[in-house]
């Protein structure tokens, strides 16, 4: 099928971050983070629900399509004041009505010329409306307007009159309809306070730490007037099983990297903890910088940790515990409960544990004992160095930084797994050899203490190999070790898909998303493959754009991307995605060899789907 230029009548909504050249010549790192957090977490999902379609991402700039302009006003009444209520990054709208020309993907004409302009006159924070657009919910909705007279727009030759929503947007807590009276605007947001999306948050700059030790001191000032009383159990007063996010560690010596990465650590001492569930490192990663009452209102906890390492690490690191809340206003808070002051070591590498023990005995929860490492300190910074670099996509210098660690302790179960995940890379790693990687990657491992990583690798070679039950035992076993590894209870969730187990594989997935509840490409990904098993094509090829904006290198989403757009007809973009691949041209065994199929059903739905986009070989 040939992508035709098609005309339509549509509401273009036009969206970007005000002040952005200036905030990435102050913090590119931070500044970048911080947008694709607010597009993914507030923007994405609020234009979706209002019914439109994002056409395409420009940096700090959204274009979207909505079938009504009211759904697009909504939308962006929704936006300003979230983006307000949470302090993200001041955001300008602007809204026209018009006929465009789609091709490719792509949308065009005067029209979306018109938004872009109006956009660039919305105020931070508010919403800029043509003429036409106006005219659609002028007495519809009970907002008010404001007419701003008639403004210039490049390349046309008459002026367009332009109309602003109302300053209610910025006016909290709720949206100040037309019959009540305005409110004074919310202060402008300060930038240590905004959250950062995972996949880059591994970008750990020194702005970003100042910002970070910002927001754990302020919270310390907040709780000093009430010192807690230390080691008093908060679950005493908790019912239920608590959520509990370790926060970024902030240090005043060592490099901010160094702090976070051990904070990391703690958070996966932690996953062999029962009866609490541990928000993810990748999803924790994103409060960098957050005061801790923010911090757990975008991760969903009852309780976050705040730590800071006044020194090196054998100085320690002090801890506070605090539980969230909410103001009279209804702003996020939190409450310090207790702090444990910094203790002395004698060796850094069994501090993840020591700090993890000491956070789930205040819950009263168990902690089964872990072997500690004795290994040398100047090998536990190789492997926080390696992981950091990783994080920021510089995965050259990752594998030599883990290299290193091995050199100085070459016998280290921790980072030899480590270096054997790498080496599987199931998400972006080359399709068409995976199942070889696997194997490689579990002989690897082999002999290794079943650690989490350990028993991952494990479970996939088995799957490779044909031994779906056995595969799928050894999930069994990882989840009853480690309730709280958002990793291994996602292969648990790929398992149960490839055995066609759609049920389980879904609530299971539903679970890591708990666990992990900021947007992840693997579980977008594991998310696709599931719908496309089921014959929902559309949510199929939704869920793996949304997991390739996250990471455009995913392997595994570019093959759903392609079978799921074969099989609603858009046979030239699945093409395009199918030559997106490593080593494309692919055959369609070729493809499909990153999924290893038990169940005839799910393997049936991909092989047609890459049948349809063009692959050669028998679907």
């Amino acid at each position: 099928m040939s992508d035709k230029p098609q005309r339509r009548l549509a509401a273009i909504f036009m969206l970007d971050v005000s002040g952005f050249s200036r905030m990435m010549a102050e913090d590119e790192a931070g500044t970048l983070n911080q947008v694709l957090a607010q597009q993914q977490t507030l923007i994405a999902p609020a234009i979706r629900s209002h019914g439109g379609r994002i056409v395409k991402l420009m940096g700090d700039g959204v274009l979207a399509l909505f079938p009504s302009v009211i759904s697009a006003v909504e939308a962006a009444a929704h936006i300003q004041a979230d983006a307000a209520r949470t302090r993200h990054l001041p955001l300008r709208i602007g809204i026209n009505l018009g006929e465009v020309l789609i091709a490719q993907g792509d949308v065009f004409g005067d029209e979306v010329n018109i938004a872009a302009r109006l956009e660039s006159l919305a105020r931070p924070g508010g919403v800029a409306l043509s003429a036409a657009a106006y005219d659609q919910v002028r007495n519809r909705i009970p907002y008010d307007f404001e007419d701003f007279g008639r403004h210039e727009v490049k390349n046309l030759p008459d002026p367009v009159q332009v109309y602003f929503l109302g300053e209610e947007l910025t006016s909290l807590p709720s949206l100040r309809r037309s019959t009540q009276p305005p409110k004074p605007p919310e202060p402008a947001p300060r930038r240590g306070m905004r959250p950062a999306i995972l996949l880059l948050a591994g970008c750990l700059g020194a702005a970003a730490a100042a910002a970070g030790i910002w927001g754990w001191q302020q919270a310390a000032r907040q709780g000093s007037a009430a010192a807690p009383a230390a080691g008093r159990p908060a679950a005493s007063a908790f019912e239920g099983s608590p959520v509990i996010a370790v926060l970024p560690f902030t240090a005043d010596a060592l490099q901010p990297e160094t702090a976070r990465m051990l904070s990391q650590d703690v958070t996966r001492s932690l996953a062999a903890a029962s009866d609490v569930r541990i928000i993810a490192p990748g999803s924790s990663r994103a409060a960098a910088g957050l005061l801790p009452g923010e911090a757990a209102a975008l991760l969903g906890a009852d309780f976050v940790v705040a730590g800071h390492l006044p020194g090196t690490l054998l100085d320690g690191v002090r801890l506070e515990i605090l539980q969230a809340a909410a103001g009279s206003g209804g702003e996020a808070g939190a409450k310090p409960l207790s702090i444990l002051p910094p203790q002395p070591q004698e060796a850094a590498a069994p501090l993840a544990q020591q700090l993890a023990a000491s956070i789930i005995r205040y819950f009263g929860r168990p902690l089964p004992e872990l072997d500690l490492p004795d290994v040398p300190d100047g090998a536990l910074l190789q492997l926080f160095t390696a992981r950091s670099l990783r994080q920021q996509g510089n995965r050259e210098g990752a594998e030599l930084a883990l290299r290193r660690a091995l050199r100085m302790a070459h016998d280290w179960p921790e980072a030899q797994a480590l270096a054997a995940l790498w080496h599987l890379d199931l998400l972006t790693g080359p399709a068409a050899d995976l199942p070889q990687r696997a194997a490689e990657a579990a002989e690897t491992a082999a002999g290794l203490p079943p650690q989490s990583a350990v028993l991952q690798l494990r479970a996939l070679a088995a799957q490779f190999a044909g031994r779906s039950d056995a595969a799928l035992q050894l999930a069994e076993q990882l989840a009853e070790a480690y309730p709280n590894d958002a990793q291994g209870q996602l292969l648990r969730a790929w398992l149960l898909h490839l055995a066609g187990q759609a049920g389980g594989a879904q609530n299971v997935l539903d679970h890591v998303s708990r666990l992990d509840p900021l947007p992840q490409p693997m579980v977008l990904t594991v998310q696709s493959a599931i719908h496309l098993a089921a014959g929902r094509d559309a949510e199929a090829a939704a869920a793996a754009a949304e997991a390739l904006a996250l990471e455009p290198a995913a392997q595994l989403a570019w093959v759903l991307h392609c079978a799921s757009l074969a099989a609603l007809g858009s046979f030239d973009e699945a093409a395009a995605a199918c030559a997106r691949l490593k080593g494309a041209p692919l055959t369609l065994d070729q493809a499909a060899a990153a999924f290893p199929y038990s169940a005839a059903a799910p393997r049936r739905a991909l092989r047609t789907g890459l049948s349809l986009a063009g692959l050669a070989g028998r679907p």
